[in-house]
């Protein structure tokens, strides 16, 4: 009986040290951008307790700033990748708009591949072919929408690079070089290792020249020209992460908190001028659910 005491207080003291009980929530994101203050401020809102928020700016995130013990949503990729880089051990990470989280618990930064290309195909018929590009980092994403697409009788053209240079060239090779593929889409996945600025306006330009539509990772991506995205609203990703975080607090682990609903509420957005220079069917699209902007 003493034996099978002390060997139920070491397996409970061995995982009160793997996971602490959290002694603050923080929220940590990048100033100065609109969509991650609204997370922030949806989350603030909706968590049981009050969340202190640390905002860098072009600065390095200082690691030491952090408690170990602290309960942290890190707003966008730049933020997450800033605490497991080596930062140290923290007692838990709930990532948020981060498009590679490594496993750890957090609402979906994107919804799923099929979806998006039910879009596109609803926003024109005739598109069989549609070239990616990717990351590193990708490659279980790419993998995921390779699948969706044989499902829908598509063909996803993909190619691997390591940064946004080579995301230009392998753009101009499946669009518009000698050997290209003949597609009739694009489609920039939230990869932010290799979909930069540069690559998001070549894009924008092959669309524009060549009418060939670019599906995008952002509505702020639509408003800038891009066909059509699917995304899921800012304060969306702030109240999931806010019911993990709640659920944290109240004792249970993050493996154990019940699924999330928020595949559900993807929203489509469709810009409108683009969507009549490419001929896009636009009344099937607001049948979808789209905005049309």
């Amino acid at each position: 009986m003493k034996l099978a005491l002390a060997l139920v207080l070491v397996a409970t003291w061995a995982h009160a040290e793997q996971h602490p009980r959290a002694t603050e929530v923080l929220v940590v994101k990048r100033a100065g951008v609109t969509a991650y203050e609204e997370v922030s401020e949806e989350f603030g809102e909706r968590c049981r307790v009050r969340a202190r928020v640390i905002s860098f700016a072009d600065e390095k995130l200082d690691p030491s700033r952090i408690s170990p013990n602290a309960l942290v949503v890190t707003i966008g990729q730049e933020a997450l990748d800033a605490l497991t880089g080596g930062a140290g051990a923290h007692a838990r990470l709930i990532p948020t708009m981060a498009f590679f989280t490594g496993g750890l618990a957090g609402p979906p930064a994107t919804p799923h591949p099929e979806l998006i290309f039910r879009v596109l195909t609803t926003a024109r018929k005739d598109v069989q072919t549609i070239a990616a590009i990717y990351g590193p980092r990708a490659d279980a994403t790419i993998e995921e929408a390779r699948a969706a697409a044989t499902k829908m009788g598509l063909n996803l053209v993909a190619a691997r690079v390591s940064d946004g240079p080579g995301a230009v060239r392998a753009l101009h090779r499946l669009v518009d070089g000698p050997g290209r593929a003949h597609v009739q889409a694009i489609w920039l996945p939230g990869d932010t290792d290799v979909v930069t600025p540069q690559v998001f306006q070549y894009a924008l330009r092959l669309q524009l020249e060549l009418g060939v539509p670019v599906a995008a990772a952002t509505r702020q991506q639509v408003h800038s020209g891009a066909l059509l995205a699917v995304d899921f609203a800012p304060r969306a990703a702030g109240r999931a992460a806010a019911d993990i975080a709640n659920r944290i607090l109240e004792g249970l682990d993050a493996a154990e908190s019940r699924e999330l609903e928020v595949r559900g509420g993807a929203r489509i957005t469709v810009n409108a001028q683009a969507a009549r220079r490419l001929g896009a069917d636009t009344p099937s699209l607001s049948r979808m659910g789209a905005t049309i902007e």
